[in-house]
């Protein structure tokens, strides 16, 4: 799961504490992210992918009014492994006048082997680039949050030794059918999109005990360069809610024999302000 609060007002559009905006992934009806909206404090527009084969859905809960939304089906290239297609949710808000576009994501897992199914996850990332590339086009300074669970991590090249391209790829590498990210503030605007998890501590899930960051809250350069953009990114967060996790920090993960729990994934927050 990933959270993303657009902060300035601090209450949005409609008032009502917590986040201004919440990504979900792996929601099973809009039914329940409705009653997550009620048990969070309310939001006006709930937002959700379309009906999948199974619990897969993302999710938008939002208190500031969508301009815009769409779901995008990604399949893998003719001849690659595929599972259950998942949709892409685009949702553009208008935050008191300004333009802010949430893509909301979850890609393949790593079951069936991490490089047999890296094709899904890469077809995926590739579309989003595509759509990020297309918008910042006409509008370098637009805000752009690429929100969700993405099944590896932002070094998931480095981690794998180079051996495949992956779906998130260093921006040094140069463009390609994947997702350009890097955790500098420096880097040339475009389609590069910024991971805040280098300036930040924490871990989003654990895999057989390991640390992994493989939930992420990806921003467009505008974000983090000075500029046009009207909005920049204050904080990122990976500080779990102290319900959610055990003594250790090990996520609670639902159990559906007893109903209790909460989630294997840790919730992550990004902090957006307005600029002047």
């Amino acid at each position: 799961q990933s959270v993303a609060p657009p902060g300035g007002t601090g209450s949005g559009g409609t008032g009502g504490g917590g986040p201004d905006i919440i990504v979900v992934q792996e929601a099973e009806n809009k039914r329940t992210l409705r009653d997550l909206s009620e048990a969070a404090g309310g939001y006006q527009w709930v937002i959700a992918s379309p009906d999948e084969e199974s619990a897969l859905r993302c999710g938008v809960l939002s208190r500031y009014p969508p301009v815009s939304t769409k779901a995008h089906r990604v399949r893998p290239s003719d001849g690659a492994p595929s599972s259950v297609p998942r949709h892409v949710l685009e949702v553009e808000l208008d935050v008191d006048g300004r333009r802010l576009l949430i893509i909301a994501v979850h890609l393949k897992s790593k079951l069936g082997g991490a490089e047999e199914t890296e094709p899904e996850r890469a077809a995926t990332a590739a579309f989003v680039s595509a759509i990020i590339a297309d918008k910042v086009v006409d509008d370098p300074n637009l805000a752009v949050i690429v929100a969700g669970d993405f099944n590896e991590n932002p070094d998931e090249y480095e981690r794998v030794d180079h051996a495949y391209t992956t779906a998130m790829m260093p921006a040094e590498e140069g463009a390609g059918p994947w997702l350009c990210v890097t955790g500098s503030r420096d880097a040339p605007a475009g389609p590069v999109l910024f991971c805040p998890w280098e300036e930040s501590t924490g871990y989003s899930y654990l895999y057989q005990g390991t640390p992994e960051r493989i939930d992420n809250i990806l921003v467009s350069q505008a974000l983090v360069h000075d500029g046009a953009c009207p909005f920049r990114l204050e904080a990122f967060s990976a500080e779990p809610p102290e319900f959610a996790v055990t003594s250790t920090g090990a996520p609670i993960r639902w159990d559906q024999n007893t109903s209790t729990g909460y989630s294997d994934h840790l919730p992550i927050q990004a902090l957006l302000v307005f600029t002047p």
